[in-house]
């Protein structure tokens, strides 16, 4: 079963336009807050990977908004990782409400480069690898 990152949210009038829905730029701030966390509890402190030579860019997404987020909506994001041996990491997220409703889906894809020559890395590191076991659960 994989692992289910979670973090919560609510939706501040910083986040909306002037109906009150949220400003689609904003999911991706969170999608990003969310995929830092949960590096963070996996044992990956990002400045550190930065300072160690690597990155993760993105290298392409999704996002299905199935209903709009509005201001003062409390939100779960729930992210899952998809790490195999291809350079790919694969990160699906939901956002959900208080009443479990999927408001928001997204597919995130990344890959690990050394940030000084920008390389795909195919050999990840020790210390990264296990990270990664642990954010796949």
């Amino acid at each position: 079963m994989k692992k289910i990152w979670q973090i919560k949210k609510i939706v501040l009038p910083q986040h909306s336009d002037h109906a009150g829905v949220m400003w689609h730029g904003t999911y991706f701030n969170w999608l990003e807050e969310g995929r830092i966390n949960a590096l963070s509890k996996a044992g990956i402190n990002y400045v550190d990977l930065i300072k160690n030579g690597f990155e993760l860019p993105l290298i392409d997404t999704s996002i299905k908004y199935l209903s709009p987020l509005l201001i003062g909506d409390n939100i779960t994001i729930e992210t899952v990782f998809k790490i195999s041996k291809s350079p790919k990491i694969k990160i699906l997220s939901k956002f959900i409400n208080k009443s479990k409703k999927v408001l928001t889906m997204a597919e995130v894809n990344l890959v690990l480069i050394n940030k000084n020559n920008f390389s795909i890395i195919r050999k990840r590191p020790d210390f990264i690898s296990e990270a990664f076991l642990k954010l796949n659960g």
